[in-house]
């Protein structure tokens, strides 16, 4: 498959590598595609890897990816053209963070109430035929690939409108190393999604660790 990933920072080069080496190809898209770092990046990646702008990104993708900083998600998702989006899957894999970082108390904080998620908020800003999937916010981009952890398999917690589009990111998924997924209904579940972001780095900040995830345990 052909898949556009809109940010050039480590989830979406973590993700883009992850994408290549299961048999996809992958154009990046970035405010400077010719940044020597990433430039060396699609070097070692080989011939199924590209950079471009968000615009030729979001062309090339029969499917989108969206890892943007989420104060530069709107602009990202302008820059790419709105018409790109049409009639395609979009993996939002976004938070809405402030940018400043957790506080002392390892809390990061979010800039859209509890009415409101980035999820729903990007479904809207796209035409109504892209089919907005959440996925892969509640995990730092060190553990999106291949999640193997001492005590078992994580959970990845996915929403989204469309049921086609959701079993793509499904196969995406398992094709990462995600051997269990939860799905947990429509794009406004992203609003308890998201919050695990918080957790995830709460705990993270306080015990100086980035090895540890989310599990749903079922009886």
């Amino acid at each position: 498959m052909k898949i556009g990933i809109l940010g050039s920072g480590p989830v979406g080069l973590t993700l883009g590598k992850g994408l290549i080496q299961t048999g996809h190809h992958v154009t990046i898209g970035t405010r400077n595609p010719s940044r020597e770092s990433l430039q060396q990046w699609i070097k070692r990646q080989g011939k199924q890897a590209a950079a471009g702008t968000f615009r030729q990104a979001a062309e090339f993708g029969e499917l989108i990816i969206i890892c943007t900083s989420w104060i530069g998600t709107k602009k990202a998702i302008e820059a790419a053209g709105i018409w790109n989006f049409k009639h395609k899957p979009v993996v939002d894999v976004t938070n809405p963070l402030d940018g400043k970082g957790p506080d002392e108390h390892g809390r990061l904080t979010f800039v859209i109430g509890h009415n409101n998620s980035a999820g729903e908020q990007i479904q809207a800003w796209l035409p109504p035929d892209a089919s907005v999937v959440k996925a892969l916010s509640c995990i730092g981009h060190q553990h999106m690939l291949q999640p193997n952890f001492k005590d078992g398999s994580p959970t990845m917690f996915i929403a989204g409108n469309n049921s086609e589009a959701k079993q793509l990111v499904i196969n995406l998924l398992h094709e990462f190393g995600w051997n269990d997924i939860a799905d947990m209904g429509t794009i406004e579940m992203s609003r308890s999604i998201e919050p695990l972001s918080i957790l995830w780095t709460a705990y993270g900040y306080l015990n100086d660790s980035s090895g540890h995830a989310f599990k749903l345990l079922r009886e």
